[in-house]
């Protein structure tokens, strides 16, 4: 053996004997002349000095990586094994990091020397001062590969000596590895300073001689030097290091269970105790810097620099809930996020919020959607099929026939044959159906966009395979084929079977939707993993959502900006905007707000002004994404932004997608710069067939214009992707629905800086999580008092399913987060005084233009009583109490549940044509009913009059963001106990009464009615501000107008 090395300066016995061990072992590859004097290195905010082993880049601790080889030369079987494992553990991170690295870097082994890793030039331009000593580790993406890999294998080598003190059972010496002392714990004593953080200073100290002995990467020591300090990420990098190890060791059958071996058990202690052992052993004082010096146990002393009598050491916090404990323990609390304000136990607090509220709502989807499937097959059940008893073998061509059928059976059409299939744009599988012999499609409901049931059938019509859900695509010029996109696929052994087979097709009303129930699922899982992670776009509108007010200090900043009157008139050009509306708007350009909720009652201008902030946040350089629970509102929006200078895009099923904004749609805009492409596409494909026919017996050449007409078809795909991924990246504004946002063609695109969300309170808070969470900031804009989410299950509803988003977020922090728009241009006064009263507390006003309009001011129109009366009651009582006959309520027969009333039908065809004789358009009247029996009633009854073809006739819900001059609504329901069933909800009866400009006539019995309060309000307010006639079902004309009796003929 070689003499021994000289003695070194300032280093602990201990310390030497490991590099005497080093020494005899590699005397010709390292050099050890470095510790023959002093020195002294300062690590970053701790000022950490080892007196003999922690000097510069050029006299690295290389002997400490052989300390493990002198242990191997023990007879210590278990010695050895540990080596091994270790050796296997490091195979096993080397195979990890090449499959997920494969694409990207070329690995040479898992044990890389730290200089063979050339930093990247964005690596190597990492500034040091952008590291911060907050309480999570730092990662890849603000060290590097390079640094990282330096901190895990110096980290695996100090977990590798722990571990080998695990196995020779030198507990004692685990626990001072550890900090955590034998025995009763000692504490470094700092005079006139703080003791506080400890724990994560022994560590870190201890940590040092373990880095110092792997080479810093070239280029990078200063970033070396600041995170080899950076106790969240030396702890989190041990934790995994010693976690892999031990289990490693588990599989050689050395520990029975890695979890319950004493060095794990220690970890735990130690990151849930936060306290950790350095012995002080004096101090060594300058003028300036007092240095304390530590007795790191067994690895030489560390001086810590002192300033002002303190330690100067900001701890931090690993992901885990112990050491966050452990951290607040120590040096107090951190905030979360520079920007929100928020501390560490209120982020703890705000992420058990978060998922108590995904458990909660993706219980109430769960029960949501048992509901929906339930109803779906009740609507499969009900589809007429035939009699299969019947005697008559004759084969039918449809169960739809020419003009003869049932209003049910024009939803389905039997005896299709399934012709082609192919993929669309955004991957829909599209399949072409033809009616059998040439003949042509019966008449029938079905329409693009129509969700539908497709199933194989016998000769008769009747189902024999399950149900495929999918919608309708288009219906073929020629009249005899229908195109349905499914979301079956190849290889499912239920579409396989459409092939040769009789299909038929079914519209279904309440067809539940699959995808939308997985994108909510996934939305809400999103929101739990990652809502308030650092990386989370969205973080400063969770926390805002999920946390209490005196926890966000940024509310603060959402009163209004003074904005002088020469800012405003710049800010929105010529247009005229109200107090409320300029408020609205100058908010939502704020890009300091996270969230904003704009509550825009009827007729308040919503939409428009939307609209006019939409345009100026892409003014001001924002991407926006533009979302609504309906394809009908989304598509508003795009005609509005249509005629501005925007880059917009609507994306979206094409088969829902109104023919007046196709034009801006994605497939639609994807076509049009493919033409060109596809046509030279299909040019070279018609060759490569025409060649593919003349080869035939040629069997290479066939199979090499095959292989030919394969990669054509990949080219086209390819080009398609590339396309949209190029639209949609330079769109300014893209516009979808909510779930139509989870589609992966939006959500592989960067964060929008703005997510707007209209009608948001007709939507289910799950389904506005799929895009907020896609932005960096959000808008909700709708009214709460309007019509609600339709959830068809009770227990759902009460659970909370029903509370939109808008309405939870509405009452947060004292209401600080809303804006309300108070002026309305659409209603006559005395319509308008009702809802402000009822439904707004008195706020909204009637804009001057607009407070006594009434029809007798539109042009043609005559003077009439009717024409200028603004409210009306029709009342199905008469005079003196009883009912006019004929206006009963009766329970549709269909089993619908649903109600009519025939009276009341009769009652409001004759006020039609009392209107249209008067001069009003059939254009401008629109027939309301919360009831679809009554809704199909009054359709039948006005479709036999070519004279009110213009007329519109919907139920209140679909209603809902239209209008018309003038409104006539059945309430229906006339009984002797007095129920009202869901017209007392003052939300539906607001969207009913505020649809009208000039006019509202309301068709009930009052006696009925007034059983429910507000109702009874309302007929109040009528006979105050408007008219009252009793009205019996009879001859038309017959309230005062009638100076003609023929005005059935009119048209």
């Amino acid at each position: 053996m070689d003499a021994a090395p000289p003695p070194y300066f300032g280093v602990s016995t201990a310390a030497a004997n490991t590099i005497a061990i080093a020494h005899t072992f590699l005397p010709k590859r390292i050099n050890f002349s470095f510790f023959s004097r002093p020195h002294a290195s300062c690590f970053s905010t701790l000022h950490i000095c080892n007196d003999g082993g922690c000097g510069g880049a050029n006299r690295r601790l290389k002997a400490y990586s052989n300390q493990r080889q002198s242990i191997s030369t023990s007879s210590s079987p278990s010695s050895s094994l540990l080596q091994n494992s270790s050796s296997s553990t490091s195979s096993t991170k080397k195979t990890v990091e090449e499959h997920r690295r494969q694409q990207r870097h070329k690995q040479k082994s898992g044990e890389m020397a730290a200089e063979e890793c050339i930093p990247s030039a964005e690596e190597a331009s990492i500034s040091v001062r952008t590291l911060y000593q907050n309480g999570d580790p730092l990662g890849r993406r603000e060290l590097g590969r390079c640094v990282v890999r330096w901190i895990s294998q110096g980290m695996r080598s100090m977990a590798s000596d722990l571990a080998s003190k695990e196995i020779l059972g030198e507990f004692s010496e685990l626990r001072q590895r550890l900090g955590l002392g034998v025995g009763a714990a000692a504490t470094s004593s700092v005079p006139n300073g703080n003791d506080t953080g400890t724990g994560s200073l022994a560590f870190v100290i201890q940590a040092q001689p373990y880095l110092n002995a792997i080479p810093m990467p070239k280029g990078l020591e200063a970033l070396c030097f600041k995170v080899c300090t950076h106790y969240p990420t030396l702890f989190d990098h041990f934790q995994r290091e010693l976690r892999d190890i031990l289990q490693d060791l588990q599989s050689k059958s050395v520990f029975p269970d890695w979890r319950a071996t004493e060095s794990w058990r220690l970890l735990k202690e130690f990151a849930s105790s936060g306290f950790g052992t350095v012995q002080a052993k004096g101090f060594r004082h300058s003028a300036e810097n007092p240095v304390a010096v530590f007795d790191t146990g067994g690895f030489g002393t560390v001086g810590i620099r002192l300033y002002e009598g303190r330690i100067c050491c900001r701890s931090g916090n690993l992901g885990s809930t112990q050491h966050r404990a452990a951290v607040r323990k120590m040096s107090g609390t951190k905030n979360m996020h520079g920007g929100l304000g928020m501390q560490l136990e209120k982020a703890t607090v705000v992420q058990a919020k978060i998922e108590d509220f995904v458990n909660h709502m993706s219980e109430l989807l769960r029960i949501e959607r048992d509901a929906e499937l339930e109803f779906t097959q009740e609507e499969l059940d009900a589809v007429p099929h035939p009699d299969e008893n019947s005697d008559s073998l004759k084969p039918i061509e449809y169960l739809v026939s020419h003009g003869q059928s049932q209003q049910e059976q024009c939803d389905t059409i039997c005896n299709l044959n399934a012709i082609s299939s192919s993929t669309g744009l955004g991957g829909m599988h599209l399949v072409l159906f033809r009616v059998e012999g040439n003949h042509r499609l019966p008449p029938t409901t079905l329409s693009p966009g129509d969700m539908v049931c497709v199933r194989t059938c016998n000769s008769r019509g009747a189902g024999a395979t399950s149900c495929m859900q999918g919608f309708v695509n288009n219906l073929g010029e020629d009249g005899c084929s229908i195109t349905v996109a499914l979301e079956s696929r190849h290889g499912d052994p239920t579409f396989s079977k459409l092939f040769g087979k009789s299909v038929r097709i079914d519209r279904i009303h309440g067809l539940a939707d699959a995808l939308t129930y997985e994108r909510n699922c996934e939305a809400l899982m999103l929101l739990q993993k990652s809502g308030l992670h650092k990386k989370n776009p969205s973080l400063a509108v969770v926390a805002t959502l999920f946390g209490e007010k005196e926890d966000l200090v940024w509310l603060e900043e959402n009163k209004i900006v003074e904005w002088s009157e020469a800012d405003v008139d710049v800010l929105i050009g010529e247009e005229s905007f109200d107090n409320s509306q300029i408020r609205a708007i100058t908010l939502g350009l704020n890009k300091k707000r996270p969230l904003l909720i704009i509550q825009g009652p009827p007729g308040t201008g919503k939409t428009g002004l939307l609209t006019k902030l939409v345009c100026l946040a892409v003014r001001q350089g924002e991407r926006v994404l533009v979302t609504s629970p309906t394809n009908a509102a989304v598509d508003n929006m795009v005609e509005r932004l249509s005629n501005l200078e925007l880059n917009i895009v609507r994306v979206g099923n094409p088969a829902r997608i109104s023919a007046s904004v196709a034009s801006k749609s994605l497939g639609q805009i994807v076509n049009d710069k493919l033409a060109v492409f596809k046509k030279e596409f299909e040019r070279r494909k018609s060759d490569l067939r025409k060649d593919l026919r003349h080869c035939l017996k040629n069997d290479s050449l066939a199979a090499g214009i095959r292989q030919l007409l394969k990669q054509l078809g990949k080219t086209l795909k390819r080009k398609e992707r590339d396309t949209i991924k190029e639209v949609l990246s330079r769109s300014q504004v893209v516009l979808s629905t909510n779930t139509g946002c989870g589609d992966p063609l939006i959500r592989r695109l960067d964060s929008f800086d703005l997510v707007v969300i209209d009608e948001a309170g007709q939507a289910i808070e799950p389904s506005c999580w799929i895009p907020i969470l896609q932005g960096k900031r959000c808008i909700l804009a709708g009214d709460q008092c309007q019509l609600a989410p339709v959830v068809l299950s009770k227990s759902a509803m009460d659970g909370g399913l029903g509370i939109s988003l808008l309405e939870r977020a509405s009452a947060l922090h004292d209401g600080v987060l809303v804006t309300k728009l108070t002026v309305q241009y659409r209603m006559n006064e005395a319509i308008c005084s009702w809802a402000s009263k009822e439904m707004y507390g008195g706020t909204l006003e009637s804009s001057a233009s607009v407070a006594s309009h009434l029809l007798v001011d539109s042009p043609f129109v005559k003077v009439t009583w009717i024409t200028q009366c603004p409210l009306l009651l029709l009342d199905t009582r008469m005079r003196y109490g009883s009912l006019y006959a004929g206006c009963e309520e009766h329970l549709d027969p269909a089993g619908t549940g649903s109600f009519y009333n025939e009276g009341e039908a009769d009652i409001v065809v004759q006020h039609v044509f009392n209107l249209i004789y008067s001069g009003v358009s059939p254009n401008a009247i629109a027939v309301q009913s919360p009831y679809i029996a009554q809704v199909k009633l009054l359709r039948d009854r006005l479709d036999t009059f070519p004279g009110a073809s213009g007329v519109e006739v919907a139920t209140i819900d679909s209603f809902q963001g239209r209008e018309a001059d003038a409104v006539i609504i059945s309430m229906v329901r006339s009984n002797t106990l007095g129920a009202v069933g869901f017209l007392g909800d003052s939300r539906r009866m607001n969207v009913a009464i505020t649809r009208a400009r000039k006019h509202v006539a309301v068709v009930c019995d009052s006696s009925t009615i007034c059983h429910n309060t507000f109702l009874a309000r309302l007929l109040r307010h009528i006979r105050r501000f408007g008219r009252v006639k009793h009205a019996e079902p009879g001859s038309f004309g017959g309230f005062g107008v009638g100076s003609n009796p023929m005005l059935p003929s009119i048209g």
